[in-house]
């Protein structure tokens, strides 16, 4: 069997190709980065570039993480670490930018588990844990993802669908509300 020789001007043309392509590819792709960012038991901004991030509440005191406006193909997990003895917060950056969807509270209480819907108009921008009837004890997660909401009479807004398991404590009560 013969061995194929190619010139070596045609496997510098192929390498400049590979090259553009590669240099395109990365161009055009939004780069979001997988992360751990903790409370510390202050308020914490989240970017668009902390997109993906697992976002832990590691102190019992009062947190918040604030949500940057929803970009397509944005997506955030928060988990309690450690039960909360303050308020636990996820803030959407404006009511426009509100919450869809829901989450399961399941209680301490053998047999007793809840299920909370935001509302259905998307003005919800706050979830709150307290350690016990909203949610917030450890072990608690919420994930949210951008989406665009086009079932408003107002037009299409990006909105952030929300899903998520909390465990709490007594007769459990919605987590999701207004400013």
């Amino acid at each position: 069997m013969g061995s194929k020789r190619i010139g070596l001007a045609r496997v510098e043309a192929l390498l400049e190709n590979l090259k553009r392509e590669i240099n395109w590819n990365t161009s055009t792709m939004k780069s979001f980065k997988t992360s751990v960012v903790l409370s510390g038991g202050g308020a914490t901004v989240l970017t668009a570039a902390d997109s993906g991030a697992t976002c832990v509440f590691d102190t019992a005191a009062a947190s918040t993480f604030t949500l940057p406006p929803p970009e397509l193909g944005m997506s955030f997990t928060f988990i309690t670490a450690i039960t909360a003895t303050g308020d636990h917060e996820i803030i959407a950056n404006a009511d426009t930018f509100g919450f869809l969807g829901g989450v399961l509270i399941m209680n301490t209480t053998a047999d007793q588990s809840n299920a909370f819907s935001a509302a259905t108009d998307g003005e919800n921008d706050y979830i709150t844990m307290n350690g016990t009837t909203k949610g917030g004890i450890a072990g608690s997660m919420v994930h949210v993802a951008a989406i665009l909401n086009t079932g408003l009479s107002t037009g299409a807004v990006k909105s952030w669908a929300v899903h998520g398991t909390l465990i709490g404590s007594g007769n459990t009560v919605t987590p999701f509300a207004d400013a």
